[in-house]
């Protein structure tokens, strides 16, 4: 039978990292692989032409980040700048990410 105490110390924002938080870490998700640029693009028009919601896995941006997963809707991307704005309307997220940047990208 179990006992009801807490053996085990628990972060008090445990439940709004899961709930709220757009990001996943290095410890919740898989490495997927590095998709060829022609592919990127590919999906990244298909996602801005059909406003689909997207999960963008992006690269390390330093030797001591982890990977790192971003969802949301492309909303522009300026022609003047490599930028890619990426949207989330759930949590009010915006991102900016660079095409370079962009690991994989799935369908959530």
């Amino acid at each position: 039978m179990k006992k009801n105490t807490l053996e085990e110390q628990v972060h008090p924002f445990t439940f709004l990292q899961k709930k709220f938080f757009l990001f996943n870490t290095t410890n919740e998700l898989a490495l997927l692989p590095q998709m060829p640029e022609e592919q990127l693009t590919y999906f990244l028009n298909q996602a801005f032409t059909k406003k689909r919601k997207i999960i963008l896995q992006l690269n390390q941006l330093n030797y001591d980040s982890d990977f790192t997963e971003v969802t949301g809707y492309i909303r522009s991307t300026s022609s003047k700048r490599p930028q890619i704005i990426l949207e989330n309307p759930l949590n009010r997220m915006t991102y900016l990410v660079l095409p370079s940047d962009i690991r994989h990208i799935r369908l959530p």
